[in-house]
């Protein structure tokens, strides 16, 4: 379903930083995609295991982060263009829209430790920024299998200072008094939200596999605040408020 954006979301995201999408798709609509994306993160768990169990930030027994699927797999690609997507990407983005990055993201069955608060903005620092993530889920996202919560209103306060854990960047203590507020949402649901919006993921308490889809999409051209290089992408979305 083409979501028909309405004033309130609009200020919601201007404001808040995020919005919920709700239903955008159904089960059926998303079949053959998980089909494609679970077989890609058994692929990717099997190399993990042989390789001791832990990637990265990836730990094969609580939580794995897969990436650049919509590169590597056509059907996933055509998945990440669909006019659903336009639609938010024109309305928040902009005519001229990229995939920047695309990764599946599945806590596994009652590991203990929470994903930490963060900008996706604090991974790699570009400009323009910030971008869009659509955090699709793949299942039920709820507050005991580690759904997302937001932190609202951060996006207006730029990037803030990270350090780095064992388990990524930390921009925000789960210490503070202040930790957001929980997004659950249904299958097929989504989270809009800025690359600058702090959000984390709660511990997964439940007895079963928490599946999301994390679709992001930037502005074109793209450029690295470090260097200034251009950010060479492999699947333009929009150009000239056109779907390509």
């Amino acid at each position: 379903m083409v979501p028909q954006i309405t004033d309130d979301q609009r200020a919601q995201m201007r404001e808040l930083g995020y919005v919920v999408f709700e239903d955008i798709f159904t089960v059926d609509e998303m079949t053959d995609l998980i089909t494609e994306l679970e077989a890609d993160e058994a692929r990717m768990r099997a190399s993990l295991a042989a390789s001791g169990g832990e990637s990265g930030i990836s730990r094969a027994d609580e939580i794995t982060f897969n990436d650049h699927i919509a590169e590597r797999n056509p059907l996933v690609r055509e998945f990440t263009k669909r006019p659903e997507f336009q639609a938010l990407c024109k309305e928040f983005i902009g005519d001229n829209v990229d995939l920047y990055w695309n990764q599946t993201v599945f806590k596994q069955p009652e590991g203990a430790r929470e994903f930490p608060w963060h900008q996706d903005d604090a991974y790699t620092p570009v400009t323009p920024a910030p971008y869009l993530t659509l955090w699709l889920a793949l299942n039920d996202a709820t507050e005991e299998n580690g759904c997302i919560s937001v932190l609202p209103g951060s996006h207006k306060d730029g990037l803030r200072e990270h350090h780095p854990s064992p388990i990524g960047w930390v921009g925000h203590s789960s210490d503070d008094p202040d930790q957001g507020v929980l997004a659950p949402i249904r299958a097929g649901s989504l989270i809009c939200f800025w690359s600058l919006t702090m959000h984390k993921s709660g511990s997964n308490r439940s007895k079963g596999v928490r599946k999301a889809y994390v679709i992001q999409y930037s502005a074109y051209p793209l450029h690295r605040v470090a260097d200034g290089e251009l950010i060479e992408v492999e699947i333009p979305v929009l150009r000239d408020g056109i779907g390509v």
